[in-house]
């Protein structure tokens, strides 16, 4: 079994930063919270050849607005990233809250969990309510890149503390390439879209996003 005895032989630092990064155990909560809402909706499939705006991707639009809640309201950045705000109803509130979430999750090591939903898609959550919902359309379109160039996307910290020949899986990768995208959501934060109980708000011009998936 290579797999065991490969990690058996690492220092702790190295096996902590590997499971840190793919397993983020803190996160379960909040991952499983996102699941719930993805499994309760009715998920028909579109082309992903119809989306090139990650903030205002209807599939993503779709999802928020039939998860509404009348104390939940969700924020889209331009970039993909997806905050739950709960408890209030004013758009201007709503936003503040959403930004300030932002920031509190946006750290170059931020911890994220990968879950797997229908359809093969992927939910990517963070310790706060902060996620990516990554479809396959997408995915299978960027697998290649996905699984050959995922090493730019890890900070020092994280380089240094594992072996060079380190192949995460397949989800991790996806997951490194949402933080990117949580990164530059945070360092600035453009509302797309304001999906609130009261409609839903398209607060700036529309952007397509500067990286691939």
């Amino acid at each position: 079994m290579p797999i065991i005895k490969d990690i058996s032989a690492e220092t702790p630092n190295r096996v902590s930063a590997r499971l840190g990064i793919v397993l983020a155990a803190f996160l379960p909560i909040v991952a499983v919270t996102l699941t719930t809402l993805y499994q309760n909706q009715n998920k028909p499939t579109e082309s992903a050849e119809n989306y090139s705006n990650y903030g205002g991707d209807r599939r993503l639009l779709k999802f928020c607005a039939e998860n509404l809640k009348n104390d939940r309201s969700f924020v889209l950045f331009q970039h993909g990233t997806c905050v739950v705000v709960e408890g209030d109803d004013d758009a201007a509130t709503i936003k503040e809250q959403a930004v300030r979430l932002l920031h509190e999750t946006a750290s170059p090591d931020a911890r994220f969990i990968c879950t797997p939903v229908e359809n093969n898609n992927m939910i990517v959550s963070y310790t706060e309510p902060v996620f990516h919902l990554r479809f396959s359309e997408d995915i299978d379109k960027h697998r290649h890149e996905i699984e050959t160039d995922f090493r730019r996307f890890l900070t020092e910290k994280e380089i240094a503390d594992i072996s060079p020949n380190w192949n995460p899986p397949f989800h991790a990768k996806v997951g490194l390439r949402s933080r990117a995208r949580l990164l530059k959501d945070a360092s600035n934060p453009v509302v797309s879209h304001i999906v609130a109980p009261h409609g839903t708000e398209k607060t700036s011009t529309e952007h397509t996003a500067s990286v691939s998936f």
